[in-house]
C-alpha cells in the first residue's frame, strides 16, 4: 500500500495541499529561473535503429517500450534517468546551463519527480549533467507529487513561467516511490503481472512469505489465454523459482523459453500473469507437491494445445 503524509504550513495546519506552489520549495537564483526546463515523461518508445551508440550503450541494444513509472517502481531508476536526458544535438531540447528537473507520469494530472541537473555538454545524444548541482532538491526526488491542470501532452519540455509558476503540490511520499513497500495480499490473492513480480520480490515481506512456502503456481498467457503450472519446492521455494521468471521470463522452461526466444521479453511483460494454486508447508514431501502438479495440469488441460507445459 503506498503511503502518503501530507505538507502544511506551520501559520495554516489546515491549509490545502493543493494550495502550495511547486515553486515555494525551489531555492534557485534568478539566472536559474530563468534557465528552467522542466521534463514531463510517460512513456518512451526505445527504438535501437534510431539511437546513437552512446544512448544503446547506456540503455541496451534491446528496443522496448519505456512505461517509465513501472520501470521506477521497478527500482529501474537508473535508466529512467537516463532516458530524460536523451536529445537530438540537432534538434536540441537541452543547452549548456540549463537547469533541468524531470517528472514521470503518476497518473492523471501528477507527476512525479525523479531527478534534478544542470546541462553541462549537449553536444550529444546523451547529455552531460551535473546531478549534484542542486542538493536542496535531493531529498524530493522519488517523493515530491505534483498537479498540472492544463497538460495537454504525456512527454513535453515546459519553460513557459506562467505555467511552472501555475504548479502544484500533491503530496510528497513517506519513501521514495521505487522504494515503497506493498502489503503481501495472502496467498490466495496473488496476481501479478510479471513487471509486478519482479518489483514485489524485493520487498522483505513478500520475500518472507513465498520462502517458506512450497506449493504449486499458475502463469496465464492473457493473449493466448494459453497456461502453464508449476511447482517450487527446491531452495527458498515459491521464493526461489519465481525469481527465475523475473529473471529471464521463461524460468528455463522449454515452451516458455521458446516462447521468448520467438517474441521477446516485452512479450512476457505484456502478457503474463503469476498466482498461486496450492501451498503447503516447508516439510511436505517433495512428491506429494509433483502430484498435486500433475493434478493441475489435467484439470486446467494445459499439455498440448490448450497449454504451455511439455510433460
Amino acid at each position: 500500500m503506498v503511503a502518503f503524509f501530507v505538507i502544511k504550513r506551520p501559520e495554516r495546519a489546515k491549509q490545502e495541499m493543493s494550495t502550495i506552489k511547486f515553486t515555494s520549495l525551489l531555492h534557485l537564483s534568478d539566472k536559474d529561473m530563468s534557465s528552467l526546463k522542466l521534463v514531463f515523461n510517460s512513456n518512451w518508445q526505445y527504438n535501437v535503429e534510431e539511437q546513437a551508440l552512446e544512448v544503446v550503450e547506456k540503455l541496451g541494444n534491446e528496443s522496448r517500450y519505456f512505461d517509465l513509472r513501472d520501470m521506477y517502481r521497478s527500482n529501474e531508476v537508473a535508466v529512467v534517468k537516463e532516458s530524460v536526458k536523451t536529445h537530438n544535438p540537432d534538434h536540441k531540447r537541452f543547452k549548456n546551463g540549463d537547469v533541468v528537473f524531470c517528472f514521470i507520469s503518476f497518473g492523471g494530472k501528477d507527476w512525479l519527480f525523479v531527478n534534478a541537473y544542470r546541462v553541462l555538454d549537449d553536444s550529444k545524444f546523451l547529455i552531460e549533467a551535473d546531478e549534484s548541482a542542486f542538493p536542496d532538491m535531493a531529498g524530493y526526488i522519488g517523493r515530491l507529487v505534483i498537479t498540472w491542470e492544463d497538460r495537454k501532452t504525456m512527454n513535453i519540455v515546459m519553460k513557459d513561467r506562467d505555467t511552472i509558476n501555475g504548479l502544484t503540490v500533491k503530496t510528497i511520499l513517506e519513501q521514495p516511490y521505487n522504494e515503497l513497500g506493498e502489503d503481501f495480499p495472502g496467498y490466495e490473492n496473488v496476481d501479478l503481472s510479471w513487471s509486478d513480480l519482479r518489483r514485489v520480490l524485493k520487498f522483505k515481506n513478500w520475500q518472507t512469505a513465498l520462502e517458506n512456502q512450497k506449493g504449486v503456481y499458475l502463469i496465464t498467457d492473457t493473449a493466448t489465454n494459453k497456461r502453464y503450472v508449476g511447482s517450487a519446492y527446491g531452495d527458498n521455494m515459491l521464493l526461489g523459482r519465481w525469481r527465475n521468471y523475473a529473471e529471464n521470463g521463461h524460468g528455463g522452461n522449454k515452451e516458455l523459453k521458446a516462447l521468448v526466444e520467438e517474441n521477446g521479453l516485452e512479450y512476457v511483460k505484456n502478457n503474463f500473469r503469476y498466482s498461486i494454486l496450492d501451498i503447503y508447508k516447508s516439510t511436505t514431501d517433495d512428491e506429494a507437491i509433483i502430484a498435486r502438479e500433475s493434478w493441475w495440469k489435467n484439470i486446467l488441460l494445459t499439455r498440448g494445445d490448450y497449454g504451455y507445459n511439455a510433460n
